[in-house]
């Protein structure tokens, strides 16, 4: 009685195992290629029947993974070659096909190629989305502290020289509001996890239309967000571009399932702190004067920065609130 499809323990396993190290044997190491051909190897033979191999070689994959995430190769690069090996290992099933070996050989070789492919795959995949999540977080501690820098109007230059961030000429100072979405009502747990997650929404939103140079302080509830500008900011025929409008508000509200209530200044970098201070005021009253969700763009330049804030809500001017209702999930 023949043995059961997919046991791992026929012969045609053990041949392919074998031609696989050999490929990853005589591999150069100096090349992503190679070093694939190495890493299929391992998986092979850890893999193969009626062996016991440590459970090392995940880790030995992930390292060379994490190497080349790190030096910037990219991910497609890997898995090209991984699949280049994987059309190998596929003509070579072919020709023992023409030989000796079974329909049901050639099956559970085929099952096999593939758990040796799944487990290269999936730990260069891991490797490249932890290096991925180290750099994004990295940013986003550096962008942090040079917000924090810009709004206090103190040691800007110093931060912008540790992080590498480069300082704009001007900026447009947002004060963001983001309500609560619905599904943050129920309280608990529950709630914490929906907030974390529109809260990534909305940064991730923010990043496609504004770039990556846009820099934010934001919690669940919103914050502040400096979009920096060219030279050409006070240029009144000139339109400077990334910026926040309210097509790109309600794009990034749609996102995060919520409708945005934002206040716009623009100006030179250092007047940022004096901004900042000017569309939180105007967002405040905004909110507790109960206007419609939108854009709301202080436009005259000529009013005293130092305006009493009764005076401040008489500055802006609604630019085409968003009337729509969105259900998304959080």
């Amino acid at each position: 009685m023949g043995r059961q499809a997919g046991s791992g323990s026929g012969p045609l396993e053990t041949k392919l195992a074998q031609h696989l190290r050999r490929r990853g044997r005589t591999a150069p190491r100096g090349d992503v290629a190679g070093m694939v051909r190495h890493c299929l190897a391992e998986a092979a033979a850890a893999l193969e029947p009626n062996t016991s191999r440590p459970s090392t070689v995940r880790a030995t994959i992930s390292g060379a993974a994490e190497r080349w995430a790190h030096e910037g190769v990219a991910l497609e690069t890997v898995l090209g070659a991984c699949y280049e090996n994987v059309r190998a290992g596929l003509d070579y099933l072919a020709e023992q096909a023409d030989t000796t070996a079974s329909p049901q050989e050639l099956l559970d070789g085929t099952r096999f190629l593939v758990r040796v492919v799944e487990m290269v795959t999936v730990a260069a995949s891991s490797a490249y989305l932890d290096e991925h999540r180290r750099v994004a977080k990295e940013h986003q501690t550096a962008a942090q502290t040079l917000v924090s820098a810009l709004l206090s109007g103190h040691g800007i230059a110093a931060s912008a020289k540790r992080t590498g961030i480069t300082v704009a000429p001007a900026y447009q100072v947002v004060a963001l509001s983001i309500p609560p979405h619905p599904d943050e009502t129920g309280g608990g747990i529950g709630s914490v996890s929906a907030a974390r997650r529109k809260l990534r929404r909305v940064q991730a939103a923010l990043a496609s239309p504004l770039g990556s140079r846009a820099l934010s302080l934001l919690n669940a509830d919103g914050g502040t967000v400096l979009i920096p500008l060219g030279d050409d900011v006070d240029d009144p025929a000139m339109t400077p571009t990334p910026a926040l409008s309210a097509d790109v508000l309600d794009m990034i509200g749609e996102a995060a399932g919520v409708l945005l209530t934002a206040a716009v200044a623009t100006g030179p970098t250092d007047r940022i702190p004096e901004l900042a201070g000017r569309v939180h005021d105007v967002l405040d009253h905004i909110r507790g004067a109960g206007h419609p969700p939108g854009l709301y763009r202080i436009t005259d330049r000529t009013d005293p920065v130092a305006a009493e804030p009764a005076r401040l809500p008489r500055i802006p001017v609604l630019e085409t609130p968003t009337a729509l209702r969105i259900g998304r999930s959080a």
